[in-house]
């Protein structure tokens, strides 16, 4: 059942005083689930879609009411008991009338391939258009299984910044990069599937990371692209239709960044008598110009060696040489670690121009692959020049950081972002207030609180731990990096394959620039496709 994937969850558990009959039991159990975690304070006032397909809205006095049947009102009873992957809410009744059926299956063309389906109705029309044109589509024809997220056609129009039409004209290594990354290839996920995953990585070698929005609908990509249509069947596969598109970040910034030149040079046509002057040619490549030089010396042949004064036509040669624009490099001039704005994150010097590599000189006091690390460890700071207030753990390094330790650093016996509290019992006139194993004691005369330790989430008295790859920032994580829990509030990042970086920073590879050359014989030209492709 759902409730045993990873999540965050939000449920709404009810009372029951004898077991639900007569009902669908998985549509009733998904309709009392908000994707997403939501202590009370922040459902309060709000309307909400339940995983199963129901809106409710939530009013004050922890009272709430389904928008199909405002006329019933429920009651919270008891709210935010945390839970390993989520927030549980007790209600005083089980939400039973509940839409007939979760997400529909659309099975009017099963029994055809994805590729088939595509052409056989008009809301297709545009993603069908870039896959019919890219020149190397992905294998929608083919024996799956396929996942395949479907722009709708007002998605495709929505981008008019000549993005589109420069790929199918000038870049459809690009194009393809785009479709690739539109398709997962390794199962067929429902809807429901898809919201028990954190992220799917797609044909392009990358990841599209799966989130809830604040309403609990389900988010793709960094944008927070949502579904239009579900589960759209076919014998191949699944389709799911998005109102947007899915852009890897490969392929960023789609139009080019060239800074090309136009260098001019004169030259000067053949020396001849003036008066053939007109019968006479610029070199090719060349225009001729107005004027034209007088006195110049032609051979008088085959009269003998003597020379004559004549007249050359001056002509201008121009040359297009191929340049990118500050913060792009390489041939296809991509932008610098950073962005093109603030390359290097403006810690360091990138190595752009159309013969760089987009590697990071950094400046003094930073280092990494991205300049984004203090390389004194005692230091934080914009410059890295401020004192870490980290006490009794590890300090975060890092620019940005604020000085405090590193998550699961603390020594034994202490906590906070400083790991400077120390955790103690607490004892009132000899009673025990009774903290959660995981949790400490602070206290301020004589007032006593429970605070959950460094990596748990509670009140002192219930602390469960937190997975930080579970939050929308997976732990501070690069996009193109998988998120490991190594212990609560803990987590390691590590670039996936065909990418390089320390996780919280991964840069693409490119295969041909590596001595292999992506084992492409010497012979042949090595063309780079996308990450480690």
């Amino acid at each position: 059942m759902v409730l045993s994937h990873s999540g965050p969850f939000t449920a709404f558990f009810p009372l029951l005083k004898q077991p639900l009959t007569g009902v669908n039991e998985e549509v009733v159990c998904k309709n009392h689930l908000i994707l997403g975690q939501h202590l009370y304070k922040a459902l309060e006032g709000r309307d909400l879609n339940l995983y199963g397909g129901e809106k409710l809205r939530v009013k004050v006095n922890k009272h709430f009411i389904l928008m199909s049947d405002p006329s019933r009102l429920y009651t919270i009873i008891q709210s935010d008991l945390p839970a390993a992957n989520g927030i549980i809410h007790i209600i005083d009744r089980p939400i039973t009338n509940s839409l007939p059926n979760g997400p529909p299956r659309d099975e009017r063309f099963a029994d055809k391939t994805i590729g088939e389906i595509l052409r056989k109705d008009g809301k297709f029309n545009r993603f069908l258009s870039l896959v019919d044109n890219c020149g190397s589509p992905p294998p929608l024809h083919g024996a799956g299984p396929l996942t395949v997220f479907v722009p709708t056609n007002e998605a495709v129009d929505q981008a008019r910044d000549g993005s589109i039409l420069y790929m199918l004209n000038d870049a459809k290594d690009k194009l393809q990069e785009l479709l690739r990354h539109h398709v997962f290839s390794q199962a067929v996920l429902t809807v429901d599937e898809l919201a028990a995953l954190s992220h799917v990585r797609t044909m392009a070698n990358q990841l599209v990371t799966i989130s809830a929005s604040d309403d609990g609908e389900i988010l793709l990509g960094e944008k927070g692209v949502r579904l239009a249509s579900t589960n759209i069947m076919a014998s191949n596969g699944i389709i799911h239709m998005i109102d947007g598109l899915l852009y890897p970040s490969s392929i960023l910034p789609i139009l080019p960044h060239r800074c090309d030149v136009i260098k001019s040079k004169v030259t000067v046509g053949p020396c001849v008598h003036c008066s053939y002057l007109h019968e006479t040619q610029c070199p090719e490549g060349s225009i001729e110009m107005k004027s034209h030089q007088i006195g110049c010396e032609y051979a008088n042949l085959p009269l003998g060696p003597t020379h004559n004064k004549g007249c050359a036509k001056y002509c201008n040669a121009t040359k297009q040489v191929a340049q990118c624009c500050k913060g792009f490099y390489g041939p296809d001039c991509k932008p610098c670690i950073g962005g093109f704005q603030h390359p290097c994150y403006d810690k360091g010097t990138c190595v752009d121009g159309i013969h760089g590599n987009g590697s990071c000189s950094c400046h003094s006091n930073f280092k990494g692959i991205a300049c984004h690390i203090c390389s004194d460890p005692s230091k934080h700071g914009d410059n890295c020049d401020e004192e870490c207030r980290c006490v009794h753990g590890v300090c975060d390094n890092r620019p940005g950081s604020g000085g405090v330790c590193r998550r699961g650093s603390c020594l034994e016996g202490f906590s906070g972002d400083y790991c400077d509290k120390k955790a103690t019992p607490c004892n009132v006139d000899g009673l025990l207030a009774h903290c959660h194993i995981h949790a400490y004691c602070t206290h301020t005369g004589l007032d006593y609180k429970c605070l959950c330790r460094d990596g748990y989430n509670g009140d002192g008295h219930s602390c469960s731990p937190i997975n930080l790859c579970l939050k929308s920032s997976r732990g501070g994580c690069d996009t193109n990096a998988e998120c490991v829990y190594v212990g609560p509030g803990n987590v390691s990042c590590v670039c996936t394959d065909g990418w390089t970086g320390d996780g919280k920073v991964c840069v693409e590879i490119n295969n041909c620039q590596l001595e292999g050359r992506g084992g492409c014989s010497p012979n042949a030209d090595c063309n780079h496709i996308g990450p480690g492709q």
